[in-house]
């Protein structure tokens, strides 16, 4: 039996197993321990491609002059395997490089980064008395929650105050709820607008304060077109049928409705005590 030309083995050891070894070895561990951006990890993968054809190439030169020295095949066959073997190895782990790289970085759930995002357009914070919740910015997801949770944990408060240019119907419906079941007093500490004013109307007795203002409109949907699904109109009827509940005046509530979303209408102190949308203590 022929012995294996020591160039082969050589080729296999210095072009295959060391830097093809070590190669591996560097991409489990960089995926182990680091998230590199996909453009360094492409760069990456495109050097480490290149060096491997480069070695390829290198012991297919020392698998020709085997096969032309002795003839001997089932070294170069033995070769061929551990070449399809790294090559399969490198495309693994360099798709699992690039996973790494697009994989969202450790930290909070989306879900709750959207609410603290959220929770960042507005505050509720409890007064110093402790008698009073105050609620100062925009009328947006997670307020309705956000309220029933400070009123729960205080159960001593009697009063809201309000400012606000307004914001989401929906949410301004769901506080409106709470503020009415739990027969709070509202005030306008400052401009309370648009979707604000509804939460104003919930309120058993109805103020404002020294720089209050009620500003008031008529509907409209934040996504340009509009939503077939929605209709305006029967939204606005709504709540029409629960301010006048509230022991406001059908034609100031008709007023509301008339003043288009782009407008913004300020009633005086005196035409609203008239309207009954100020309810004095």
């Amino acid at each position: 039996m022929q012995a294996e030309p020591r160039s082969l083995r050589a080729s296999l050891f210095w072009h295959i197993l060391l830097p093809r070894g070590a190669a591996l070895l560097v991409w489990w561990g960089a995926n182990q321990l680091l998230q590199m951006p996909p453009t360094v990890v492409w760069g990456l993968i495109a050097v480490d491609a290149l060096f491997l054809i480069w070695l390829i190439r290198a012991h297919l030169r020392a698998a020709d002059e085997h096969m032309t020295g002795s003839g001997a095949m089932a070294p170069v066959w033995g070769g061929y395997l551990l070449m399809l073997i790294a090559i399969l190895a490198s495309v693994t782990l360099w798709w699992q490089a690039l996973l790494v790289a697009h994989r969202p970085p450790a930290g909070i759930p989306y879900a709750e980064q959207r609410a603290l995002e959220r929770a960042a357009r507005y505050s509720l914070t409890l007064s110093a008395d402790g008698l009073s919740l105050v609620f100062d910015g925009e009328v947006t997801f997670g307020l309705t929650k956000a309220l029933k949770t400070l009123l729960q944990r205080h159960p001593e408060v009697r009063q809201l105050r309000l400012s606000s240019p307004g914001g989401l119907i929906y949410e301004a419906r769901g506080a409106a709820q709470l503020i009415a079941a739990r027969g709070l007093e509202t005030t306008a500490a400052g401009l309370c607008a648009s979707a604000c004013t509804l939460m104003f109307a919930a309120g058993v007795r109805r103020g404002l304060g020294p720089q209050g203002q009620l500003g008031f409109h008529g509907y409209a949907l934040e996504n340009f077109g509009g939503l077939p699904q929605v209709d305006l109109a029967r939204e606005q009827g709504k709540d029409r049928d629960f301010l006048i509940r509230q022991g406001i005046t059908a034609g100031f509530v008709e007023q509301i409705y008339a003043t288009p979303s782009s407008a913004l209408w300020i009633p005086s102190p005196e035409a609203m005590r008239r309207a009954g949308v100020l309810l004095a203590p």
